[in-house]
């Protein structure tokens, strides 16, 4: 009887004006900015050894010299992530990148003035790892303000930029150093390292471009009494829905965040009560609560995520994705010549098809993600099963073809792992911590990469075997496939059980 009197008795409304991501607009010449920030400075990443390397052995430091200068880079780049983070929480997103572009110009630009080693760890290592990170951070955050449906395709786009520079920046850094040496090559590099500084001020904030959508949420009655209570603003309903525009700077500013009841994506459709009631950050009359020091950079470093397991096991899964093809890819041109027995030219061939099809991944998969709507986590997930399964039969190729074709097959699914790695660490955070969230991520793996890089060289040496090293690099895969599949299986079931529930409340 009393479920017969509810199904009577309309369920009360509310008409909601969200701020959504526009998924395109601007945000395409955003992408634009980024590649073009991308093909000239994360592409120096690729290009150490080719540009210094003479200039290091006349420096009278060889192997040794260019790991100390690397690590820093790759140190400073990792740890400067949660400082990016930071600051753009502080800032915006383009003042970061733009920062990030101008440390990138002016690494290069110092560096052909280098006459030891100590310079080039302050240009290279410093001066250009720090703008590196910067650039990484800032830039992930805005593509993620501006799209979310195509989330995945955009980030896609703009890393095809890293692609394209690894492709044409060794020719032209080969032909710079023939015909105007090692100062006039880093002096053109860094003007051409310019156009990444013009790249980033594409980076207009997203609050200029938010569309305007119109939905119908049902609210709660008690939680309605409540937010009454708290805003004493709000009118008597007289049996007609109400409609709410979100449209003041506060809201605007947090388009993402739980301010603009984007909670109800979270709660089946139903108002927060936290948000009803005045206690997201404020006492309950409107005014914010006040913050000590170490409270506010507590928030600003987004600490708090660190509490969270499955965040940390994201973190810490991505990271060991990124140490295991970095490491097969400084190893891959050693096994190629030395278990191969394949000359540089061939050996040029192999790492021209890795990049080709890396390129044509970051084109296609995203498509494919955004398409049928799989999570960030799922598609890495299939890539590592991929990358283990290929990387496997490839250490025991050595026929030519064979090993072009296995190499388009593993540059085709490396590049999901480039790709998706941010977008699994920002679908599991709102929206205002994605900054912190992604530069945690960028710590993190600073923290796991270098160790674990050793010790997987260390295997190498210690076994004088490239396919036991091979197979060391695909168990971190598997490590990340054991702690993530039973994660990510729970996760479906709990989803499909409120699903159902959904379905069976609708249907009374």
């Amino acid at each position: 009887m009393l479920s017969k009197k509810n199904s009577l008795v309309s369920p009360r409304t509310q008409k909601v004006i969200k701020l959504i991501p526009p998924d395109g607009g601007w945000g395409w010449m955003v992408l634009f900015g980024t590649a073009l920030s991308n093909i000239f400075n994360q592409s120096m990443l690729s290009l150490f050894s080719l540009l210094y390397g003479d200039a290091l052995e006349a420096m009278g430091h060889r192997t040794q010299g260019a790991a100390v200068v690397m690590s820093t880079m790759l140190f400073v780049t990792n740890f400067g992530g949660p400082i990016a983070g930071a600051v753009v929480k502080l800032t915006s997103a383009r003042f970061v990148a733009v920062t990030g572009a101008c440390f990138c110009t002016m690494g290069i630009f110092f560096s052909g003035f280098s006459t030891n080693i100590i310079h080039l760890v302050i240009t290279y290592g410093v001066l250009l790892g720090l703008g590196l990170g910067f650039i990484q951070n800032s830039s992930f955050v805005a593509i993620n303000s501006y799209f979310k449906l195509k989330k995945s395709r955009a980030v896609g786009l703009a890393n095809v930029g890293t692609g394209v520079g690894q492709t044409l920046m060794p020719h032209l850094v080969r032909y710079l150093l023939e015909n105007y040496g090692f100062r006039g090559a880093c002096l053109l590099l860094s003007s051409l390292s310019l156009h990444g500084i013009a790249g980033t001020m594409l980076i207009q904030p997203v609050e200029w471009h938010l569309k305007k959508v119109e939905e119908e949420v049902v609210v709660d009655e008690t939680l309605h009494l409540l937010q009454d209570r708290g805003s004493r603003k709000t009118s008597q309903s007289n049996g007609e829905p109400q409609k709410i525009e979100l449209t003041n700077e506060n809201e605007k500013a947090n388009w993402g965040s739980k301010k603009t009841l984007s909670n109800k994506e979270l709660n089946g459709g139903k108002i927060n009560k936290s948000d009803a009631n005045g206690l997201n950050g404020s006492n309950g009359n409107g005014t914010p609560k006040k913050q000590n020091m170490l409270t506010k950079l507590y928030d600003l470093f987004g600490i708090s995520l660190l509490s969270n397991m499955r965040f940390l096991n994201i973190v810490i899964g991505t990271a060991l994705a990124v140490t295991s093809i970095q490491n097969f890819s400084m190893l891959y041109p050693f096994f190629l010549q030395h278990v191969a027995s394949m000359d540089k030219q061939q050996t040029a061939n192999c790492m021209s098809a890795v990049a080709a099809a890396d390129i044509c991944g970051r084109l296609i998969l995203p498509i494919f993600q955004d398409k049928y709507k799989i999570k960030a986590r799922w598609m890495l997930i299939g890539t590592c099963v991929w990358l283990i399964v290929i990387r496997q039969i490839l250490a025991y190729q050595t026929n030519i073809e064979v090993l072009i074709v296995m190499s388009c097959l593993y540059g085709f699914g490396r590049s999901m792992i480039i790709v998706a790695r941010n977008i699994a660490i920002s679908e599991n955070c709102r929206m205002d911590q994605v900054p912190a969230a992604v530069g945690l991520g960028m710590l993190t793996m600073g923290i796991i990469v270098p160790p674990a890089g050793y010790f997987l060289g260390w295997i190498r040496d210690y076994t004088g075997s490239y396919i036991t090293c091979i197979t060391a690099q695909n168990i971190l895969l598997v490590i990340l496939l054991v702690t993530w599949v039973p994660d990510m299986l729970y996760l479906l079931m709990k989803e499909r059980r409120n699903n159902k529930t959904n379905t069976e409340q609708a249907q009374t």
